[in-house]
């Protein structure tokens, strides 16, 4: 994904070419993020790895937050994101209006550092698109539906449908290590929790399971 160097050395008279320097899993993800597309600008934040700040689309799709915050997140997330944009345009997504991204925090009863502390997680309230209209998971969401085998279930609205069909996606896809949803506890009545491994952690960028369709 990116170009090597190679470094010409003088050992008595001969001209060797040292082997390419090794890129680092920083150089790595943010080549990967670039190839797909996404701008963004390296950011420093305590606790993120990777950190990038998204300054246009994410696989198609515009994040916007309510209160103009910078999306600043790890490189790993980034390119989850990027990803996971071709399932979201085709149920008419074309902006998804984030809440929390990154956040110095602890899990919730726990003294654990909750995911966003370092940049791995993003909430997501609501998504926009000018044929889908405005869909909020604390009003459109149906909780208790599906299982193991159907994921689905039978969504009673329209809404209802798209939201769990994008969950479903989602979870299945490989490009998450968790997406937890009004139906995982209270904390998450009124947004999906997308979570991402670290870069260093990701053999692949999914794992291999197919999505629904």
């Amino acid at each position: 994904m990116q170009g090597c160097v190679l470094v010409a050395v003088a050992l008595g008279g001969l001209v060797v070419a040292a082997a390419p320097a090794a890129a680092s899993p920083a150089d790595h993800c943010r080549a990967e993020l670039t190839a797909r597309g996404v701008s963004h600008r390296p950011a420093t934040r305590p606790g993120i790895a990777i950190g990038v700040e998204i300054t246009g689309p994410v696989g198609g799709v515009t994040y916007v937050a309510g209160n103009r915050t910078p999306l600043v997140i790890d490189c790993s997330l980034a390119v989850s994101l990027a990803e996971a944009g071709s399932y979201l345009r085709a149920l008419g997504v074309e902006q998804v209006v984030w809440s929390s991204a990154y956040s110095r925090r602890t899990v919730r009863g726990t003294g654990r550092p909750s995911k966003h502390s370092f940049g791995l997680a993003i909430d997501v309230p609501r998504l926009v698109g000018k044929e889908l209209g405005a869909l909020a998971v604390i009003d459109d969401y149906e909780q208790g539906l599906g299982d193991r085998v159907d994921c689905l279930g039978q969504p009673a609205t329209q809404g209802g449908a798209i939201l769990k069909v994008m969950q479903c996606q989602l979870a299945r896809s490989g490009l998450f290590h968790l997406v937890l949803s009004p139906d995982y506890d209270d904390a998450h009545h009124d947004h999906f929790h997308l979570e991402a491994l670290p870069w260093t952690e990701r053999p692949t960028v999914r794992a291999e399971r197919p999505a629904i369709h």
